[in-house]
């Protein structure tokens, strides 16, 4: 007995010890997690793991953040999972900052007063921010119209900016879509915060002096600038000697010979680190001779530059691209006399690019409308200088060479396979690494030997051998000049893809911290079988249903002839 108690005590003790030792513990660990912060991510594509730019970024904020969030209320559910998305983005940059970020969810149609309401959606648009109508089925079957404002506005003390969450994709359907914006949402958020954070914005330069696209011409794609960086418009002679210090060069379809003194100050901004977006036309070819006439001749036109392109590792060739895969056009079809009748109809000089999908500039873009477009071919296997295609043409594509003569008389001609049968080709291309002078070796006594570099620092630059890409059309003069946006056609009424891939080729130009790279993060769409779930709809319901009862009356029986066997022996 006594034996017994003093087992009793002793457990007692062991026990208030355990205990003891491990709230002890448990203070220690906690004391730990205070000092040592670390944060775990389970999913495979680690979807919620900052990239280090971010963490950086964040951590280096000296102020406060404010978001906005206006994708509230009553949401579908892909809708609901942005927003959801979106919530966790911001919890995890502000588990990463020195300084307060807070948001708040704005739902606009809370506001009762229909007036109020539209006066609401009219501010948020000259903020940045578009209402998007959605159609929702009711559970009558009736459809119902529904606006929502899919984006955030970000502002500090001073300033602020908008966010876009829903990408819109032609060709992706809408769960696609949705998942797309959720891919994003570290980038676009970041480049909000970025935008805030900037005290000078970098440079870029329009060349002009060899007939380059005037700037109403480029007034579109100007204004998307605008908003992130600053604009000039300079001759080849300053680009190396003005004061400020240009983050990228753009060449907007020139239409003149470039002189030897233009190609080597491009030359030379190029090996000093300059990133350039070259847009050029080797063939003359314009729609605007076809509304006068129904044929127009396109011939060659070099640039005086075609040595430089060659020696940078590319060749943009003296041929038209046409492609099956091209914008329709509106061509006349009614006979003589009868009332004017127009029926769209394939314009083959006008490819729609495909843009593929594994680089950050064209991930996820619409396709991009091209205009009289040449073929480009690399020239060079220079180990120091990275190649990628960035837009081609489809896989139905043929070349024409010139001089040829144009005519609105082949969209009545029906295509045969084997007439657009090369393949694709190459119409925009990136090239990363360090090039070679094309003054190198070079005799001419415009070179600057003192300041003159044969092999460029670490560079980048794109050449698209269709200066219309860039180009927005004008309409009337003076007052009266209107500016269409890029990529829009008047006929189809769809905008393509032009105005997004340009800015981001600028972005990625300018961009020597990776952030570009934020937009190739996959997250996986996870979706069911539609088809199977049709098809055994029946067995998983039973299986979900009876097989949990099932097993818990067996574990329940199991358990109950174990509990008797047990005490049936002592």
């Amino acid at each position: 007995m006594v034996k017994e108690k003093a087992m009793i005590k002793n457990k007692r003790k062991q026990d208030i010890l355990n205990l003891l030792i491990s709230l002890i513990g448990l203070g220690v660990l906690v004391l730990v997690l205070q000092v040592y912060f670390f944060r775990i991510d389970f999913t495979a594509e680690k979807r919620y793991t900052l990239s280090d730019n971010t963490k950086q970024l964040v951590g280096s904020l000296d102020k406060d953040l404010y978001f906005e969030i206006y994708l509230a209320g009553d949401l579908p559910h892909g809708f609901k999972k942005l927003q959801k998305a979106s919530i966790e983005m911001l919890d995890e940059l502000e588990a990463y900052a020195n300084v307060n970020i807070n948001y708040a969810l704005i739902n606009t149609s809370d506001i009762p007063n229909p007036k109020q309401r539209n006066e609401m959606y009219e501010q948020l648009a000259a903020r940045g921010l578009k209402p998007t109508s959605l159609q929702e089925r009711t559970t009558d079957g009736s459809l119902k119209q529904k606006i929502i404002v899919p984006g955030i506005i970000v502002h500090d003390t001073e300033k602020e900016t908008s966010v876009h969450l829903l990408k819109n994709v032609t060709g992706l359907s809408a769960e696609e879509n949705l998942n797309h914006s959720i891919e994003t949402i570290e980038f676009e958020l970041t480049k909000a915060i970025r935008m805030l954070q900037s005290k000078q914005p970098k440079n870029i330069a329009f060349l002009i002096g060899q007939g380059e696209l005037n700037e109403f011409e480029v007034a579109d794609f100007t204004a998307s600038l605008l908003q992130k960086y600053e604009v000039d418009r300079i001759i080849a002679q300053k680009l190396n000697h003005s004061k400020k210090k240009y983050s990228a060069l753009v060449i907007a379809q020139p239409r003149n010979e470039f002189s030897r003194e233009a190609k080597y100050e491009i030359d030379q901004y190029l090996m000093n680190g300059g990133r350039i977006l070259w847009l050029v036309d080797e063939v003359s070819a314009s729609m605007d001779s076809l509304q006068v006439k129904e044929s127009t001749v396109a011939f060659y036109k070099p640039l005086n530059i075609e040595d430089q392109l060659f020696t940078y590792g590319v060749r943009i060739n003296p041929d038209l691209v046409m492609d099956i895969q091209g914008q329709l056009i509106p061509v006349q079809t009614a006979l003589p006399g009868e009332k004017p009748k127009f029926t769209p109809a394939p314009w083959y000089y006008s490819p729609l690019l495909n843009v593929p999908d594994h680089h950050p500039i064209t991930r996820k873009l619409n396709v991009v409308k091209a205009e009289f477009a040449n073929s480009i071919d690399w020239v060079s296997e220079n180990a120091n200088v990275k190649q990628t295609t960035l837009l081609t043409s489809s896989d139905y594509t043929r070349l024409e060479k010139v001089p040829s003569v144009v005519s609105l008389e082949i969209v009545n001609q029906k295509p045969r396979p084997e007439d657009f049968a090369v393949g694709r080709k190459k119409i925009a291309v990136l090239l990363e690494g360090n090039f070679q002078s094309a003054f190198k070796n070079r005799a001419w006594k415009g070179i600057d030997r003192k300041s003159f570099k044969s092999e460029s620092a670490p560079s980048k630059m794109i050449v698209i051998s269709d200066g219309d890409i860039i180009k927005n059309r004008v309409r009337g003069v003076g007052k009266n000049r209107q500016i269409e946006a890029l990529g829009y056609d008047r006929y189809s009424r769809k905008t393509y893809g032009n105005r997004n891939f340009l800015l981001n080729c600028i972005d990625y130009l300018c961009d020597n911290e990776g952030w570009m790279e934020l937009r190739a993060r996959e997250v996986k769409l996870r979706m069911l079988d539609k088809t199977k779930i049709r098809s055994e709809r029946l067995f998983w319901q039973v299986v979900n249903v009876i097989l949990p009862l099932f097993l818990l009356l067996f574990f329940g029986v199991l358990r109950y002839f174990m509990r008797k066997r047990k005490f049936a022996r002592s």
